[in-house]
């Protein structure tokens, strides 16, 4: 039999576990749902993100091509031609592809020496090794 102290710490003991679990619980909402305005929150909703591994962050710029990707060679070759556009000779260019090379035909500028023509084939060369890395880039001039 128990006596009248020990009953009392028995109380005492179950009365504050009842009150420390009372405070664990999730307030009667289902833990996946999180997106109930009245959910006891303050008023705080839980951020959903889809399911890639990374919190969203991998939809934030989807036109944002990754490594080792291109989107079509019609966009790489405006891409191309808008990188030597500033190249100082050039006029205007063609792009073609075959696989993973680029073919580049520049039109110098009339202006230029037929001794300069070489430099500015080998900037507009360097330009674009340094932009289009995907590519090996084949240079050539036209008047």
């Amino acid at each position: 039999m128990l006596t009248k102290r020990s009953r009392t710490a028995l109380i005492a003991a179950a009365a504050c576990v009842l009150l420390i679990s009372s405070g664990c619980g999730n307030n009667g909402n289902n833990a996946n749902n999180g997106n109930n305005a009245n959910d006891g929150n303050n008023g705080v909703q839980a951020q959903n993100y889809p399911e890639d591994g990374y919190m969203g962050i991998t939809n934030t710029n989807p036109r944002i091509p990754g490594h080792h990707m291109t989107n079509t060679y019609a966009n790489d070759s405006r891409a191309i031609s808008e990188a030597i556009r500033n190249v100082p000779g050039v006029a205007g260019s063609r792009v073609t592809f075959n696989g993973a090379d680029a073919y580049v035909t520049i039109k110098v500028d009339p202006s230029l020496r037929p001794n300069e023509v070489p430099t500015v084939e080998s900037q507009a060369a360097s330009v674009l090794r340094f932009n289009f890395p995907r590519y090996t880039v084949h240079v050539s001039s036209m008047r």
